[in-house]
């Protein structure tokens, strides 16, 4: 039999064990979460020092109560040059506004919708910071610009341009978006519908912007005039080359380039990246027009040229292209001119000689 003793031990024992299992009940019973979406919006790059500032909605209190949105930024914003990658720069409130600085680098931005009673939800948008300019302290290094003439661009910057072979080039992609005519509208896109970056990776042009889009004095090249001046012509040391021999190769046209800090073309034991002909072609891909959407960025590079004959006729143009896994420039002569988006480099006869 059992005891009076142990009927009673067994009794408190079964009340603690009672009194666990509804404690475990009550701290896994689910919320109910709060309905809808966080939303708000954040360009995808952003100049430097611009300061931004973001709306929150969407968030849905099914009992109609009050919703607390909650912002938070990954790594933290701060004028120190030392990387904290684990802190955050938070705010409470519908709206955040932030001053991004100056360092050339990709920020997440979170924020959290909250209310009492109520699981929370969230939604994170990532923003680079970019910084125009081949001074070495911009988002693109790597192109080599000492020494270099230059002409005023439209934006208040320069387009600097060397002699290559026969003809005076730019050395980086035309960027204008302003027409030439008033019954037109701006002329080219930039990467991403961001206007910031026209000035960082230049714009990409219809082939019917793309011929009357270049300053005064200046123009597309024509398909031959590429061929002698940048794969036959000797490199900026003077040494031989041309198409055919060992000399020449898509590396001569190519920059090491970089984008804040990483490294776009990349590395193909078949494609040598020298720049020797100063040429400085970054892979910044190809658009189209039509619906603004971007393709072979860090793979490919697409230039228009103009035809030999001076015929502008028909619906495609040519397109030159420069791939990263290819020692060989390939010519594309089907490009829609409406639809298709390419870069520009402008020409001019040289100077001086």
């Amino acid at each position: 039999m059992v005891s009076g003793k142990t009927m009673k031990i067994l009794a408190v024992a079964a009340i603690a064990v009672a009194a666990a299992a509804c404690k475990k009940n009550e701290e896994t019973t689910t919320l109910p979460s709060l309905e809808g979406r966080v939303t708000f919006s954040i360009d995808r790059f952003i100049g430097i020092n611009e300061k931004v500032t973001m709306t929150a909605s969407g968030a849905i209190n099914p009992s109609g109560g009050e919703i607390t949105y909650t912002w938070a930024v990954n790594p933290a914003i701060s004028e120190s040059d030392e990387d904290d990658e684990t802190g955050e720069n938070s705010s409470t409130g519908t709206e955040f506004t932030l001053d991004f600085g100056d360092r050339l680098r990709t920020y997440t931005v979170t924020c959290s919708a909250s209310a009492s009673g109520y699981y929370g939800i969230s939604s994170s948008r990532s923003t680079t910071v970019v910084r125009p300019g081949l001074d070495g302290e911009g988002s693109i290094t790597g192109t080599d610009i000492s020494g270099l003439e230059s002409i005023a661009a439209e934006n208040g910057g320069k387009y600097y341009y060397r002699t290559i072979g026969c003809l005076d080039w730019f050395v980086q992609n035309l960027a204008d978006k302003e027409p030439v005519s008033p019954d037109t509208d701006e002329y080219g896109i930039p990467y991403g519908n961001v206007e910031v970056m026209s000035d960082i990776f230049g714009r990409y042009y219809s082939y019917n912007e793309a011929v009357k889009a270049c300053p005064d004095g200046w123009r597309l090249p024509t398909e031959s005039e590429w061929e002698e001046c940048l794969e036959t012509a000797g490199n900026q040391d003077g040494a031989a080359g041309n198409q055919g021999d060992e000399g020449f190769q898509t590396g001569m046209l190519m920059a090491d380039v970089h984008f804040n800090g990483e490294k776009m073309w990349e590395f193909w034991p078949e494609v040598k990246i020298t720049d020797s002909k100063g040429f400085s072609a970054m892979p910044v891909g190809y658009a189209n027009m039509a619906d603004r959407s971007f393709s072979g960025m860090y793979e490919r590079a697409a230039f228009w040229v103009a035809p030999d004959s001076g015929n502008e006729e028909g619906t495609t143009a040519t397109v030159k292209w420069l791939y990263m896994d290819n020692p060989q420039v390939q010519t594309f002569t089907k490009a829609d001119k409406e639809s298709f988006g390419a870069s520009v480099r402008c020409v001019r006869e040289r100077q001086g000689n």
